[in-house]
């Protein structure tokens, strides 16, 4: 969605100043910015790193053409910072004082460095700020370097994934990071209120760790578990789909992946359905005895696998919907970008970029009747904003020249 530039944001009239790098700091801001908040970002020479990783626009690398930068960075402002060199960390001071909130992602070690720890920038200007660190900022851990891998492996929920008898396996992607940047973001608008209602401003501790650790993706419930009853999670006994004490996993159908689930009870009945196969609904599939056995895997198994060969997902997605089965096709990207139903939705939009041109970009997490959600801007070129913001903050053609000769700013 596009915004009307009549139409109020959210966020009309907060300002964020962005210090954060990579994933989840930037995805955090990128909340914010989209709900209408003023975000300028400050990046160090040579730009975030984000902007070198893919995927590329039209499969050509490039500095402004990565697309997760694109996506990350959608209606931010972009400034140069050199935060090691004295004129840099001038600019910096003034900005401060513009915010109403600065998130930062610096290890502790580099914030000390810098003189960018929350509290000291808390004494140079009396602004919230919100860091994200990977395990705090005290302790034994402190200083230890986070990936997605770690994440999930110190989370816990690692050592349940995967097959009984072999190495755990790690989830695909970078969701923990994307999940640490939306409860940042939480954390962000938590302090923004605040200010608003009490007049006071605070800081805000986001550990990706403990993020983790409260995340709904299992790692929670698996802690309360063994608080509770002293069950620790373990990989499933039988790897891959399940059939016989239930129809559970993703199975191959004509043309890709279905993922099903036809447990006992109505589940199972329903699975008879849509498979067209009332035989199942005999009494001997309610013993668990018999569903358990190999005999009972063997009649599922000759049952199914024809039945799907001879369908196409959305064949089978139709059957299942008829007989009000659990059941739903595995999407590819090229299926979610041109499904109707999610176009309509507002999944995707477009945006118009300075120097790529118009390309497609992800749409509205959530609507807002009175002040929607709207990209109004591309993520920004790096530097692109560098001279209006300075001169906003008061310098003039001669000092920002100064600034752009000692490599303070670009």
């Amino acid at each position: 969605m596009t915004a009307d530039a009549a139409t109020p944001t959210a966020l009309d009239g907060i300002t964020v100043l962005d210090l954060t790098a990579h994933i989840a700091g930037p995805y955090a801001t990128k909340l914010l910015a989209d709900l209408g908040a003023r975000v300028i970002k400050v990046e160090r020479p040579g730009g975030d790193p984000i902007r070198g990783f893919g995927p590329w626009l039209g499969d050509e690398p490039g500095i402004e053409r990565s697309g997760s930068h694109q996506f990350l960075n959608t209606n931010k402002e972009s400034i140069v910072l050199d935060l090691k060199s004295a004129g840099g960390r001038e600019v910096l001071e003034r900005l401060l004082p513009r915010a109403d909130v600065v998130v930062t992602s610096y290890p502790p070690a580099v914030a000390e460095r810098l003189g960018l720890m929350p509290d000291a920038v808390r004494e140079a200007a009396d602004v919230n700020v919100l860091s994200l660190t990977n395990f705090g900022w005290n302790g034994p851990y402190r200083d230890y370097a986070l990936s997605e891998t770690v994440l999930y492996a110190m989370g816990g929920e690692m050592y349940s994934h995967g097959s009984i008898g072999r190495e755990p396996l790690k989830m695909g992607g970078t969701a923990s990071l994307v999940q640490c940047g939306a409860m940042a973001a939480i954390g962000a608008l938590g302090a923004v209120y605040a200010t608003e209602v009490h007049g006071i401003t605070q800081r805000v501790d986001v550990s990706l760790f403990d993020v983790q650790l409260n995340s709904v993706d299992r790692r929670s419930s698996a802690i309360m578990a063994y608080r509770f009853c002293g069950r620790v999670n373990a990989p499933p006994a039988v790897a891959g789909p399940s059939t016989g004490a239930g129809v559970v996993g993703v199975f191959p159908c004509a043309d890709g992946y279905v993922e099903m689930t036809a447990s006992a009870g109505p589940y199972w009945q329903r699975f008879a359905e849509m498979i067209d196969r009332p035989d199942f609904q005999e009494p001997k599939w309610s013993d668990p005895a018999w569903v358990r056995s190999p005999e009972a895997r063997e009649e599922v198994d000759i049952a199914l696998y024809p039945w799907l060969a001879e369908r196409t997902r959305a064949e089978v997605w139709e059957a299942a919907r008829e007989a009000h089965a659990i059941l739903a096709p595995l999407f590819t990207a090229t299926d979610l970008y041109e499904d109707p139903v999610f176009r309509e939705r507002g999944l995707w939009t477009e945006v118009e970029h300075e120097t790529l041109g118009r390309f497609p970009m992800l749409g509205r997490p959530y609507t807002l009747s009175e002040t929607p959600w709207a990209i109004r801007r591309a993520a920004p070129l790096l530097g692109q904003d560098t001279d209006a913001i300075l001169d906003e903050a008061g310098y003039d053609a001669a000092a920002i020249a100064e600034l752009r000769r000692t490599e303070a700013v670009a």
